[in-house]
């Protein structure tokens, strides 16, 4: 009867495993962990960076080596391969082989646009530190996740959380901000070269609308470069041409690249924009090339519809940087800042005077290393464009007003967009500051901005996230007198902002604080005074611009102390931003109300976005005291920290847990960030240490 009764047991379990394997299938979706567990690490510090797999991956020595350099940056993080097909063997290999690097290695599949918006599956993505996109189709990637809850969390990796990521073949594919995703069939290079608007590049390519890598902004990505297609056995050398051809054309630039890449070919690019390329060494059946395609000053002669290609430039149309992938992924490198800075390979000349058949390198040759750099400037190294660093200045409920440091350019290009849509809107400034205008209230825009340098453009900055205010009018109160009292710093759920004093009112509604309809949330602030005060804090719930002061209150405290205060939201509260209201008054002089003038004290206005579902995940920091390592504290700008250490890197957190700057040097400068708490890391030769830092 035992063995019976766990026999049935053990028919159960399968059957429940198997209802729930179906059900998440029936949801559009497929969580597979293959080891580890989920989310389980401790605090770490992944590195941007990204690589680009031709596709045939071998297992040889030259993918073994790249992998582990992928993982190196994840820091020990989880691991994830993304995929619209069945969940496939990718993450188990990578656990069985590489498990000592990393603390868990999964596969989500998302089948439907509709789990592609899905929050789980968006959060299954936010939790990697490490993200591999496996091969299969670029247009049903596009169809699936462009314009998802998948594309914002995506890119949050790429921009705000700075993790690796990956792709082979069509997950290489769409890593661009030019991508090629044929509605139809995919080209050959003959039929590309041979009519650059062929039928099968209708509908098909497309431009800085998916995946937003800021080293690839102005690249198209090639793969399978040496595999055979068609009746004529071609390979795609002629392919990634044309369609490099074709982003000049459509985009009417020639600051545009390519990076092709023969397969079991891997380009490791890390976060300072320097390319390795590892591979087999030509020991195999493939050659491991991998090709970086810079214009080299002039368009095509002749691009039309119907008509051969012709773009010869002197038989110097193309100057493609040609690197054979080493096992080690040593003695070679490409820097992606200038597109010209190389080591280990050879640049070589591409053109074509007729087509297909006037191409000088089909199917791999005609053409042979030798040639010169590209050069667009009569001689003299090209202007090299640093890429700015985008500050958000402050926003009303119909403007933002950004500003960026100095790199001598020309001028700058400002993109700006609402967060989730994939359309941009780009703006050319002279100065280094720019306000946006007539943008819809209570809305958060991505930003970023890139420098020009008279041909030469650098890539995008990463994007900044900016909120409108409230369209509403609220009426003004103040304190006429911060003599003796003032507030000196509020929170909520431990996030703090430090503001002193604002001479009676401080206007921080671009500080904005997240709440949950329904959940209990803590208050606090902090007066500098020796008398007792009244504090009153209101939220405007019902978003209708005035504060009522019988269901909005939210905290009444007489005190001369630091408190706080906790209060749930009502489930009737309406969902987006809303204004939250600090009013402090001298006690003896009475109650204050929302818009008094205030003898003695001061008012303070912040944003708070209301929720309706559980809020998203937050990295919470055990007690850390004020640090004495690293000073000034509080500070105004650059902080030290106090080490005779050779290797140090320091990262500065916000109480979300996300990095806001990292740098390889025991200073940094925070003057860019807001007032507030912030938790700085120190990485003293493998040895970590966290410290709380206040910024005036």
């Amino acid at each position: 009867m035992k063995s019976n009764y766990y026999n049935v047991k053990g028919i159960a379990f399968i059957a429940i495993l198997f209802l729930n394997v179906l059900n998440s299938y029936a949801q559009g979706y497929n969580f597979s962990l293959e080891g580890g567990t989920w989310n389980g690490h401790g605090n770490i510090s992944p590195n941007g960076a990204t690589m680009l797999v031709g596709g045939a991956e071998v297992g040889g020595d030259g993918e073994v080596n790249a992998t582990q350099w992928f993982l190196n940056q994840a820091d020990g993080g989880d691991y994830l391969v993304l995929r619209t097909d069945a969940v496939g063997n990718q993450a188990s290999w990578i656990w069985s082989n590489f498990s000592n690097s990393i603390s868990a290695a999964a596969e989500l599949s998302i089948t439907t646009k509709n789990a592609a918006n899905n929050a789980t599956v968006a959060q299954y993505i936010r939790d990697a530190e490490a993200v591999f996109i496996a091969g299969g189709d670029q247009r049903e990637y596009m169809d699936l996740w462009k314009g998802t809850a998948i594309e914002d969390a995506i890119n949050y990796l790429i921009n705000v959380k700075k993790v690796p990521i990956g792709g082979t073949s069509a997950g290489m594919a769409i890593m661009g901000g030019a991508y090629y995703a044929p509605a139809t069939s995919g080209i050959l290079s003959s039929e590309i070269l041979n009519d650059p608007y062929h039928p099968y590049t209708s509908n098909s390519l497309f431009y800085n609308d998916f995946i937003d890598n800021p080293f690839l902004t102005n690249v198209i990505t090639d793969t399978h470069l040496d595999r055979t297609h068609g009746t004529n056995n071609e390979n795609r050398y002629g392919r990634a041409f044309g369609l490099l051809a074709r982003t000049v054309a459509d985009q009417n630039e020639t600051t545009r690249y390519a990076i092709a890449c023969d397969e079991a070919t891997f380009v490791c690019i890390d976060g300072s924009g320097n390319a390795r390329v590892f591979g087999d060494g030509g020991q195999t059946q493939y050659p491991t090339k991998a090709y970086f395609m810079v214009v080299n000053c002039t368009t095509p002669e002749n691009i039309t519809s119907g008509q051969s290609l012709v773009w010869n430039n002197s038989s110097e149309a193309v100057k493609a940087y040609v690197i054979q992938g080493s096992i080690n992924g040593n003695g070679n490198s490409f820097n992606l800042n200038d597109w010209k800075t190389a080591s280990g390979g050879g640049w070589l000349d591409m053109y074509t005077n007729n087509g297909y058949n006037g191409f000088n390198y089909i199917n791999g040759s005609g053409a042979t290393i030798g040639a010169t750099a590209p050069n667009c400037d009569g001689g003299t190294t090209p202007t090299v464009c640093d890429i700015p660093n985008l500050s958000i200045d402050g926003t009303t409920a119909s403007s933002i007003t950004t500003s960026w440091n100095n790199t001598a350019a020309s001028s700058y290009k400002l993109r700006y967009r609402v967060t989730g849509t994939s359309s941009w809107t780009t703006v050319t400034v002279n100065t280094t500051s720019y306000s946006i205008q007539t943008l819809s209230s209570s809305t958060s825009y991505d930003l970023r901005v890139r420098s020009v340098c008279g041909t030469e453009q650098s890539s995008y900055s990463p994007i900044q996230i900016a909120t409108t205010a409230s369209a509403v009018d609220y009426c003004s109160s103040y304190g006429n007198s911060t003599s003796y009292e003032y507030i000196d710093e509020v929170g909520i759920d431990g996030i703090y902002n430090f503001s002193g004093n604002d001479n009676g009112y401080g206007n921080y509604t671009s500080v904005t604080f997240n709440l949950t309809k329904g959940n209990t949330h803590t208050l606090f602030v902090d007066p500098n005074t020796s008398d007792r005060e009244r504090f009153v804090i209101w939220i405007d719930y019902n978003q209708d611009g005035t504060f009522d002061t019988n269901t909005e209150e939210i905290a009444y405290r007489s005190t001369r102390r630091s408190f706080t205060s906790n209060f749930t939201v009502p489930n009737s509260a309406l969902s987006g931003t809303t204004r939250m209201r600090v009013s402090m008054q001298y006690a003896n002089d009475g109650y204050p109300n929302p818009c008094d003038v205030i003898s003695y004290g001061e008012v303070e206005d912040y944003t708070v976005m209301i929720s309706g579902g559980s809020s998203a995940r937050t990295k919470h920091f055990t007690a850390i005291e004020i640090s004495n390592q690293v000073f000034p504290n509080p500070t105004e700008g650059q902080i030290t920290y106090n080490t005779s250490a050779e290797v140090v890197e320091m990262s500065v957190i916000d109480m979300l847990g996300n990095t806001l700057i990292q740098v390889q040097t025991n200073t940094v400068d925070l003057s860019s960030l807001n007032k507030g708490i912030y938790i700085v890391q120190i990485n003293e030769n493998g040895k970590k240490s966290m410290h709380k830092i206040i910024k005036k």
